[in-house]
């Protein structure tokens, strides 16, 4: 159990506690079990040491493959230090095949495979029951964040699916769906944050397509205690087989474009001087001209996904200011 100390944030199988550092907090796993905002609820024996170690050897995953995330250490069976980071109010859900609420909005048949994976965001308020919601409400009415936010997300999170179906895979498990959150520490920076556990994906055996997830507590289907050790062992079983292989797979070379200008509501003078002088020159239909930069450069990934995330990185990072500048990315290969 934690130390005695108060919890600064109860959620629904999760309790965080404040540590001696500031900027780092402690959080521990319980037994319990919720399913339709907390409708449903329960105890699985043992589930928080298993989410917690899943989620320890998940984190693990995709940091060795570049994504940041909030992990930085198991300290005992069901409790992780985690950074303190502020979480979008955004619930980011990746499918690739057709399950659960999707099926009943569309009227699918669960078990069909989508043509792509497909990201999502619904709002992250139980109170509301998690509504889903468009880019424009996430902009306009919610204005939780903005598109260049939203376009890395999102190429974030398919690149964390691609990393996630090529593990599982490995261990005879389909990932069917699953939910992502994400948050920013001091230094503004991004990071994926909350857990990646049987609680937040949706696992099917590859072979017999048995339910290894919450779906099991959720519909009856008993055995949920079995079904998250067995998760616990095939994952255990594929990272000590990840850390004897190379974490980097095989890349090829993307040629890159990135060009750079000055958003549309900032003042460019240079843009203005060749404006004024084309004008001058009898080009009098010249209207809103703007003076930019193009970097070139190659780079090798994975996969061009994998590389635009990158890209998108260095722009916010380096190659634009994102403050005044909007930039363009171009990837071929």
């Amino acid at each position: 159990m934690p130390t005695a100390t108060k919890a600064i944030y109860t959620g629904k199988a999760k309790d965080i506690f404040e540590t001696e550092d500031p900027n780092v907090l402690r959080a521990y796993f319980r037994d319990s079990a919720t399913a339709f905002n907390a409708q449903k609820k329960g105890e699985i024996h043992d589930k928080g040491k298993v989410n917690a170690t899943i989620s320890a050897l998940l984190f693990n995953l995709v940091e060795q493959n570049g994504i940041k995330t909030h992990f930085i250490k198991q300290i005992s069976e069901n409790e992780l230090l985690i950074k303190k980071v502020n979480i979008i109010p955004l619930e980011v859900i990746v499918r690739n095949i057709a399950a659960g609420s999707l099926c009943k909005r569309l009227g699918m048949k669960e078990g069909k495979i989508l043509k792509a994976p497909i990201v999502e965001f619904s709002y992250k308020k139980d109170e509301l029951n998690d509504p889903l919601l468009t880019r424009a409400y996430i902009k306009n009415a919610l204005e939780i964040t903005d598109d260049k936010t939203l376009d890395y997300i999102t190429d974030l999170t398919l690149k964390a699916n691609e990393i996630f179906k090529d593990f599982f895979l490995k261990i005879g498990i389909k990932v069917v769906d699953f939910k992502l959150e994400y948050g920013f520490d001091k230094d503004g920076c991004l990071l994926l944050a909350d857990e990646l556990s049987p609680d937040n994906f949706r696992f099917w055996d590859a072979k017999t397509n048995e339910k290894l997830d919450k779906d099991r507590f959720r519909q009856d289907l008993g055995n949920v205690e079995g079904a998250y050790q067995e998760m616990l062992k095939r994952v255990k079983e594929g990272s000590k087989n990840f850390s004897t292989q190379s974490s980097k797979p095989n890349s090829q070379s993307f040629s890159v474009r990135v060009q750079v200008l000055s958003k549309s509501d900032i003042l460019d003078p240079q843009g203005q001087a060749v404006e004024k002088a084309l004008t001058s020159m009898g080009y009098k239909d010249i209207k809103d001209v703007k003076i930019g930069k193009e970097v070139v450069f190659k780079i090798k990934s994975e996969s061009s996904e994998k590389a635009k995330t990158e890209v998108n990185q260095m722009c916010e990072r380096l190659l634009a200011n994102p403050v005044i500048e909007d930039y363009r990315i171009e990837i071929t290969g």
